[in-house]
């Protein structure tokens, strides 16, 4: 009973996490199901993955661009330069997601969603996907 108890306690924290972005920072979200649907059928929008590299490597969904999180806008505008292009941010459980989806809000983005549970939900759905592939380079920081 107490396993119990510790997993009804962790799925309500989570709840709460996912409302409290969208309640509090106006942050929306995409059911992993409707992005599968949307990549299945070649309509997908620009798919975010801000998890790290190595976890990127292990699995990701065909197409994503990795940005790891924490990342600066200007390294998201890399990844989608259009401001009015549909973009989703996914993670593994939805923790940096939402967070990474408001800076981009914030930054002048306009349709820009969070897939809460991306990578977790989206493996144990039998999503396809794309394993040991390199994340791509992104631009060099400058600086003096």
């Amino acid at each position: 009973m107490r396993w119990l108890g510790i997993l009804i306690t962790a799925i309500v924290l989570f709840i709460a996490w996912d409302v409290t972005w969208w309640l509090g920072f106006g942050v929306s979200d995409m059911s992993p199901w409707t992005l599968r649907q949307m990549v299945e059928q070649h309509n997908a929008p620009v798919i975010i993955d801000v998890r790290t590299p190595a976890e990127y490597r292990s699995f990701h969904i065909p197409g994503a661009i990795n940005v790891p999180w924490p990342a600066t806008l200007a390294e998201l505008a890399y990844a989608s330069p259009d401001p009015d292009n549909p973009i989703v941010v996914v993670g593994l459980t939805g923790h940096r997601s939402p967070q990474v989806a408001h800076q981009l809000t914030a930054g002048g983005y306009t349709a820009v969603t969070n897939a809460p549970w991306a990578m977790l939900a989206w493996k144990l759905l039998g999503g396809v996907v794309v394993e040991g592939a390199s994340p791509g380079p992104l631009p060099a920081a400058t600086g003096s």
